[in-house]
């Protein structure tokens, strides 16, 4: 049996789980994953970032700790300004969505 990828979408950033983090990263001093087309970051609560572009997919990737929590205004639960959602403990490779229209690849707009 093929081995399936674990993939959650946020809005415009996808993250997927991956076995281990690449050799040689550097911690980021932010807790922003990326900001989103429509302006508003999207930032993670007990988790470490390591931004790194590899393409125009991959931009970085997340070691998320038990309680890891995405937040956002626009995903997740909540009433507030600020919504949440839940992350599994693990690694993750960060990744720009893109959808491909009849025209092109084109970044999702979120």
């Amino acid at each position: 049996m093929a081995k399936k990828t674990r993939v959650i979408r946020h809005g415009d950033l996808a993250l997927v789980k991956i076995d281990k983090l690449p050799e040689g990263l550097q911690a980021a001093s932010t807790q922003t994953l990326m900001q989103g087309s429509g302006g508003n970051n999207h930032d993670v609560r007990n988790g470490t970032v390591y931004l790194k572009g590899v393409d125009q997919f991959v931009f970085g990737y997340l070691m998320a700790t038990t309680g890891c929590t995405l937040l956002h205004p626009d995903h997740g639960a909540g009433k507030g300004a600020i919504k949440t959602a839940k992350l599994p403990a693990g690694v993750y490779e960060l990744r720009r969505q893109f959808e491909h229209k009849h025209e092109s690849m084109t970044q999702v707009v979120d």
